[in-house]
């Protein structure tokens, strides 16, 4: 795992804004790449790979590592052609093994908006769809063993979609990923104004004694 988390740094070129690493997870064929606009703030994120989801994830990762309960929040748009099943997301993963236990909130080339989550390395993948087409703002929130996504238009107001159960990990890596759904080709997107807050721990329970 060391040496995967090494070798993310080592692909990492120029300001990665409030990321600090970036790196393909899996074995896609093309290999992937993050360009970082400081000015106007946007990462323009390019992936391969076969797929995000089953037992194992091939796609490219802009990460952060952190400890403790996190909210990601980010425009994002898919902006080159392909499969309908092509993702674009924000994500927090265990480690950046291709079975890593995850959560995300992902959209597909199609529209199609779902919470995907793997409960155990190399384990199936899980996932909850919503009747929301093509969302342009995600935001994915970890609060202690709970998983919950939200989504809705850039500068409206966010709705709750759902949320699930994942037992807590730390640290993470959580960040930004994009996947082509077919090993072949590649697949951008565009992802802006990104917030990447560590919240505070919950306060502790109050005493009863006097």
């Amino acid at each position: 795992m060391l040496g995967l988390a090494g070798a993310a740094a080592a692909q990492t070129t120029g300001n990665l804004g409030v990321f600090e690493g970036a790196a393909d997870v899996g074995a896609p064929a093309h290999k992937g790449s993050v360009v970082y606009d400081a000015v106007r703030k946007e990462y323009r994120v390019t992936g391969g790979g076969e797929n995000m989801w089953g037992g194992r994830d091939d796609f490219f990762f802009v990460w952060r590592k952190v400890t403790g309960d996190i909210v990601i929040t980010a425009n994002l748009k898919i902006v080159t052609d392909g499969g309908p099943h092509r993702k674009a997301g924000l994500i927090i993963r265990k480690d950046l093994e291709p079975g890593s236990v995850y959560a995300d909130a992902v959209v597909h080339g199609s529209g199609l908006t779902s919470l995907q989550w793997r409960e155990k390395p190399d384990d199936v993948t899980r996932t909850i769809y919503f009747p929301v087409e093509g969302p342009t703002r995600l935001r994915l929130q970890r609060r202690r063993n709970v998983v919950t996504l939200y989504a809705g238009k850039e500068g409206g107001a966010l709705a709750e979609m759902g949320s699930t159960e994942l037992a807590p990990f730390a640290p993470m890596y959580a960040g930004l990923g994009v996947c082509a759904h077919d090993d072949k080709a590649e697949t951008t997107a565009v992802f802006s104004d990104v917030i990447v807050e560590v919240l505070p721990p919950p306060p502790a329970p109050a005493s009863n004694k006097k």
